[in-house]
């Protein structure tokens, strides 16, 4: 869909036209009147216009009801098979207000179906979206183009969680890595199944073994170009399984295909590295990422086996559907010890217990690093991603006691995801800033709703982590 943001509203007979009300944070009260349609259809001259009240939108917060009603346009534009859709809007409209409606749109504008044989029947979206912006059009469209490039990396991200496991192992997960790198000319580098097994990545090694497709580890960095540096380095960490049966101690059958999206943290790494690269941030940014599949085979790690890192902990596994936090304390350790990363943020569909939790309206958030932790948030507010800071009560921590090893990889049946965040923070060295994001709650739309034109992958992640580079 062609953007383009122009000062008068053109002449164009056979568009669909657009106008907004209702975008205030407070919605309008109608003194006990029944309560406007949110969507209706106008008749006007020559063409079909819709009138969309964002504040009739119910039981959502003012943000999302703007990029619900920005993402309600695209979809009824495509029901009505409209070619060219066109936006009017208000001369003094907010920027704030302009960026959560065309995010909206460009989120309901996503279509996955690489994979189907016959198109026919899809929903054809328009090919152009005109916005009518008055005077302001000139600061918006510069806002527009910053939003374009950010959904690129969503797009990607999308994608790469929607494709399905037999089209992307962990070594076809860094063939996608390395292409992103070499657009958008950022650095790459790769350790493959045997350096991995030589340098003692004892997590991503053992869950790795019991595939065919062998496990990688890579990263991306980013250099701001010249001298222009605008604050400390910033990692960003992705869990990266590409697909997970929960190996021996297997999942159940019942939504078990979903499990390809559960290298969702590592797409989000990848698709904010490709907008980063874009947007060009005066920060260094570096993502690492750690993939592999977990299968049960007769290689495959064990309940009960110990596993030593490279930090020393020795790691009982009581459980080998717990392996993302296996394969995230090796992408953590290679970051501090071999990249010399201070400053990591770590995105991860790690637990059903934070997603039990908070649902899928809140990324948990956890950490013990206070002022990364309110940068991460005020990122969160400003990308649209909202996220919810969990405690990290040191009780927790007893809970990964073992009587065999260091710690075990489960944390019982309470406080599962903060257990799972105090796993992780022993492989987190002194001095290093540290925030851990579960996004298992947030990586996948079960419903057409809202602005999710499709079931699947949502992004989840990547403008967080771009809002983050840029602050």
């Amino acid at each position: 869909m062609r953007i383009e943001i122009v000062a008068r509203p053109p002449a164009a007979p056979s568009a669909m036209t657009c106008r907004f009300e209702g975008l205030e944070d407070e919605a309008s009260e109608d003194g006990g009147a029944r309560k406007p349609r949110p969507v209706k259809f106008v008749a006007e001259r020559d063409r079909v216009g819709l009138r969309i009240n964002a504040g009739s939108f119910k039981n959502l917060e003012a943000g999302e009801k703007r990029r619900v009603a920005g993402g309600a346009a695209v979809t009824h534009a495509a029901e009505a098979e409209a070619a060219h859709l066109i936006w009017e809007l208000d001369r003094d409209i907010k920027a704030e207000h302009f960026r959560e409606l065309l995010w909206g749109a460009l989120l309901a504008a996503y279509r996955f179906d690489a994979f189907k044989g016959k198109k026919r029947g899809a929903r054809r979206l328009p090919a152009r979206l005109t916005i009518a912006a008055g005077a302001g059009a000139a600061a918006l469209k510069r806002e527009a183009r910053r939003i374009e490039a950010i959904n690129a990396g969503v797009v990607l991200a999308r994608d790469l969680v929607n494709t399905p496991a037999n089209a992307l192992a962990p070594r076809d997960l860094a063939a996608r890595a390395r292409a992103v790198a070499a657009q958008g000319r950022l650095g790459f580098r790769l350790l493959s199944a045997r350096e991995l097994a030589r340098g003692g990545y004892a997590g991503i090694t053992a869950v790795g073994r019991g595939s065919a497709n062998p496990p990688v580890m890579f990263a991306l960095s980013y250099r701001p170009r010249g001298p222009r540096r605008a604050g400390p380095p910033l990692c960003l960490v992705g869990k990266g399984l590409t697909f997970d049966s929960g190996g021996i101690s297997i999942k159940p059958s019942d939504r078990m295909w979903e499990m390809k999206g559960d290298m969702s943290g590592c797409a989000a790494v990848i698709g904010a590295m490709h907008a980063i690269a874009r947007l060009a941030p005066p920060v260094e940014v570096t993502g690492v990422c750690a993939a592999a599949e977990n299968l049960p085979d007769g290689k495959a790690y064990r309940p009960g086996d110990v596993l030593r890192f490279r930090n020393g902990r020795t790691v009982e596994v009581r459980n080998t559907d717990a392996e993302g936090r296996l394969v995230l304390a090796d992408a953590l350790l290679f970051a501090q010890d071999t990249l010399k990363q201070r400053r990591i943020v770590e995105f991860s569909t790690l637990t059903g217990a934070c997603m039990r939790a908070l649902g899928p309206q809140y990324a948990g958030l956890m950490s013990r690093s206070a002022g990364l932790a309110e940068e991460v948030k005020a990122a969160a507010q400003a990308g649209g991603e909202p996220v919810w800071e969990l405690p990290m009560h040191p009780e927790y921590r007893g809970q990964l006691d073992s009587p065999v090893a260091d710690i075990i990889n489960t944390g019982g049946k309470y406080a599962g995801a903060q257990a799972a965040a105090w796993f992780l923070q022993e492989f987190i060295h002194r001095g290093t800033e540290f925030v851990h994001l579960d996004i298992a709650g947030t990586f996948w739309a079960e419903r057409e709703h809202k602005y999710w034109s499709q079931t699947g992958a949502t992004g989840a992640g990547v403008r967080l982590a771009v809002a983050l580079a840029a602050r």
